[in-house]
């Protein structure tokens, strides 16, 4: 048997392997798509005014509770800058270096490193 001979044979093979397998897959979609049409339903479903209500509500307070969020980061980021601008006009009045001393906010008062 030579080389060519055995390539057509194994190409046969291969040829009807992809044949069969290609027929099985057809058939399994045929088979979910039996299985799903029954499902399909309306493409638009309403619901009811009480219900659109409730959501509009919901997403009213997230919006609240997002600028309540937005205002107290606001306010917690002055007030940080104010604490430090403080403690350096401290450590101007008491001329200490900040390379030598930290502030501890536990006793309110600086120490050296």
């Amino acid at each position: 048997m030579s080389l060519e001979t055995e390539v057509k044979a194994v190409e046969t093979k291969v040829e009807d392997e992809v044949k069969s397998v290609a027929t099985a897959v057809e058939t399994e979609v045929k088979k979910v798509e039996g299985e799903i049409k029954p499902e399909i339903k309306k493409a638009l479903v309403e619901i009811t005014a009480e219900e659109k209500l409730f959501l509009r509500e919901a997403e009213l307070e997230y919006l609240k509770a997002q600028m309540e969020i937005k205002r107290l980061s606001e306010l917690a980021a002055t007030k940080s800058k104010e604490y430090t601008a403080y403690i350096e006009s401290l450590m101007k009045k008491y001329v200490i270096a900040k390379a030598e001393y930290v502030f501890d906010a536990t006793v309110n008062a600086f120490k050296k490193l």
